[in-house]
């Protein structure tokens, strides 16, 4: 029986630590789960009963083969819901099934062939529609959905300037995601869901300022401040393309853009230079790198220009936020380790007070990594909510009991 003098927002608290706690860890006896919250035993035991009952925890006993098979043990249920991210690149749409333990059930890459509005739309509901078959769960399994993707995101939902897929712009994503799975989703910028995946499993762990700098086919930066995603008033923040180097009124940055676009103009450029070159166009960041590792002298031109724009940027960065950690990454950030020392030197120049540089280690799903992240906790929250309701109805029989007694 449980007392009525028990705040229910008290136990609600200790429920989700409990449930928290869980899904961290993984399978834990009783004991065990009361000492991390700080629980006596027997108020323990009830707050597992009423989650086991309304279904968000399961208990079971350890087979032979484990240390633990003389007590049974709690986890959290992980297959009530799942989440879903989608990431929409110039490249690929991504999209991916979680489960509410943050296991990854399945992933499905579309490659973009055709950039137009309906062709994009097409390659969305194919990836997720791979993603759930490979998962085995259904669309009606889906609690929560979040969507990266490129460009201004603003709180409506609408993409505005959505850099290598124009046709994106002025589209009103959230409409379309609602129409077609049933369920309002989060529709974030790509590069703030990088920063996401940085700050969760990253190198932003346990970091109250960073900043993630984005350098691939396009250029974008995602900024935690005090420990929180910053967005920005109209979802720019850390629109670093637009940051007026140079001639204001030049909308491409050819003088300073690092990214995946001027990569083949600045390889041109510097070639007028270089006439003893293996490389030849299409110009491409992995085989110029592999060239100037060579001793190629092009490619070491184009590496030694690439370093100095993003240093440029990075001072930037630094100079108006004064992060403690820029994080490099995108397709050409994370090659950044061949020429990272250089990218330092050149801050150290630019900035009174340099933050630490390191390149990012999560690879080419981070960005679906972050919107993974984003979608479970909505999923976790909206499942706690709907069977807490189980419980406050249980909470109540049991109080009307005991204050009749």
């Amino acid at each position: 029986m449980i007392s009525p003098a028990v705040p229910s927002l008290v136990r609600e608290i200790n429920e989700r630590r409990t449930i928290e706690i869980l899904r961290a860890k993984g399978a834990l006896h009783a004991a065990e789960i009361a000492r991390l919250i700080g629980l006596s035993r027997t108020t323990m035991a009830e707050i597992l009963r009423e989650l086991v009952d309304a279904g968000l925890v399961q208990e079971y006993t350890p087979g032979e083969e484990d240390s633990r098979r003389a007590k049974s043990v709690f986890e959290a249920v992980s297959d009530l819901k799942v989440s879903l991210a989608i990431d929409i690149g110039a490249r690929f749409i991504r999209a991916a099934i979680c489960d509410l333990n943050l296991v990854i059930r399945s992933e499905a890459n579309i490659e973009v062939k055709n950039s137009d509005l309906a062709s994009i739309l097409i390659d969305i509901k194919s990836a997720v529609r791979l993603a759930l078959k490979e998962s085995n769960f259904k669309k009606k399994d889906i609690a929560a959905i979040c969507v990266a993707a490129p460009g201004i995101i603003h709180q409506d939902g609408v993409i505005s300037i959505a850099g290598a897929l124009p046709s994106l712009d002025g589209f009103d994503l959230k409409a379309f995601i609602s129409k077609e799975y049933g369920i309002a989703p989060r529709i974030e910028n790509d590069v703030n869901m990088l920063t996401i995946a940085e700050q969760k499993i990253g190198l932003g762990r346990e970091r109250k300022n960073f900043a993630v700098l984005s350098i691939g086919s396009g250029l974008g930066s995602g900024l935690v401040l005090n420990g929180d995603l910053h967005r920005g008033h109209n979802g720019a923040a850390g629109e670093v393309f637009w940051v007026p180097f140079g001639d204001p009124r030049d909308k491409r940055r050819e003088s300073t853009n690092p990214s995946g676009d001027s990569i083949a103009d600045i390889a041109r450029k510097l070639r007028k230079t270089s006439k003893k070159s293996t490389l030849k166009e299409p110009y491409s960041m992995i085989e110029i790198i592999a060239a100037a590792k060579e001793g190629d002298l092009l490619g070491k031109a184009i590496v030694a220009e690439v370093a100095k724009r993003i240093a440029l940027y990075a001072g930037a960065i630094s100079a108006i936020t004064d992060v403690e950690l820029i994080i490099l990454s995108g397709g050409i950030g994370r090659q950044a380790n061949f020429f990272l020392t250089p990218i330092k030197e050149l801050l150290k120049e630019v900035v009174p007070v340099s933050p630490q540089l390191l390149v990012s280690s999560l690879g080419a799903d981070a960005i679906l990594i972050g919107a993974l992240q984003m979608a479970t906790i909505d999923a976790c929250e909206l499942t706690f909510s709907d069977r807490r309701k189980f419980i406050n109805r249980d909470l109540a029989v049991s109080n009307i009991g005991l204050t009749d007694i």
